[in-house]
């Protein structure tokens, strides 16, 4: 269901939106899920304001405010978007697409300041008191919000999995933790009816490690791949496929990928007979680079490598002559 009603945004608002080798279009993607975000969440977070003050609920105060990050970490998504469509140029030959990962990084930071203070406020009103009056009608508006938050979580995973974005997936965890809060805040607010007040501030507790440890995550992926993370067996797999699918291609080995984002700059060693021309392997090197280049956004060296043991094989049989 999300991902028919996906297609239908994407068919709707995104000009050539299959195109995703274009650094434009793949920042339209980005730009589509940071307005659904920004315009939602405005909605909502001003909606949990107005009964959090009316019930006196810190952690449906909370949770307001971090349905109102929200807005924050998505105007962070829009501009790293519009910084990373940007072409490569002479100071940037490989592109801006490292943007993104600045802006899940940024996006993480917000995600734990706002999480240390849920904890804090919460813990006051643990440690000196709390009183806090709920109502059925509370809890429904809650759980109707966490239904609306998963439906965006849903909607950012699918465009941060189309175009393998990490600053989508970042979001997407935001509204996700929200919809977790939010169904936490149900309960606090149901608790209190009932006579157990102290439940909320447990629960606001509950909220600020559930942020805290999403800003971790998020945080440090981000970082990893800017630090120059090892890229995915998977990925690295599908290179060497590609290459041993050019014929004379004997094997493949020392494979090595660097993510700009937009850009991967993709280097490998191949295998070939060692009596082949130097032209022939000259060409089997550049066919090697158009398959990988035409299946990824990419920048390819192939570096070529004569067959070791044919090599050998050759060497021992003149020795024995």
């Amino acid at each position: 269901m999300i991902k028919r009603f996906t297609d239908w945004l994407l068919s709707t608002f995104v000009r050539d939106h299959e195109n995703l080798s274009d650094p434009a279009v793949r920042a339209r993607y980005g730009f589509l899920e940071a307005w659904i975000s920004i315009i939602g969440n405005i909605i909502l977070s001003v909606l949990k304001v107005i009964i959090g003050i009316t019930l006196n609920s810190v952690s449906l105060l909370a949770d307001a405010a971090h349905t109102f990050s929200d807005v924050v970490t998505s105007v962070v998504v829009l501009v790293g978007f519009y910084a990373s469509r940007r072409y490569p140029d002479k100071e940037h030959p490989f592109g801006h697409g490292r943007v993104e990962f600045i802006s899940t990084l940024i996006i993480s930071l917000l995600l734990a300041l706002v999480g240390i203070e849920f904890g804090r406020n919460s813990l006051t009103r643990l440690l000196y008191g709390n009183e806090v009056t709920g109502t059925i009608s509370a809890a429904v508006i809650m759980l109707v919000s966490g239904l609306a938050k998963e439906i965006m979580a849903g909607i950012s995973v699918d465009l941060g999995q189309r175009i393998n974005s990490s600053a989508l997936i970042a979001d997407a965890w935001h509204h996700r933790s929200d919809a977790i809060a939010s169904a936490l805040v149900a309960v606090a607010i149901v608790a209190a009816r009932y006579g157990y007040p102290a439940v909320d501030s447990v629960l606001g507790l509950v909220v600020s490690a559930l942020i805290m440890y999403t800003a971790w995550e998020i945080g440090s992926s981000a970082g990893s791949t800017l630090l120059g993370e090892a890229p995915a067996t998977e990925l690295v797999q599908e290179i060497i496929s590609l290459a041993k699918s050019v014929p004379n291609v004997m094997g493949v080995h020392d494979v090595a990928v660097h993510d700009y984002g937009t850009i991967k700059s993709i280097s490998l060693h191949i295998v070939v007979p060692s009596d082949m021309s130097f032209t022939f392997a000259h060409q089997i090197a550049s066919d090697v680079e158009r398959e990988i280049r035409d299946r990824f956004s990419s920048t390819v060296v192939v570096h070529v490598d004569p067959n070791d043991e044919e090599q050998e094989e050759n060497l021992l049989l003149t020795m024995a002559d």
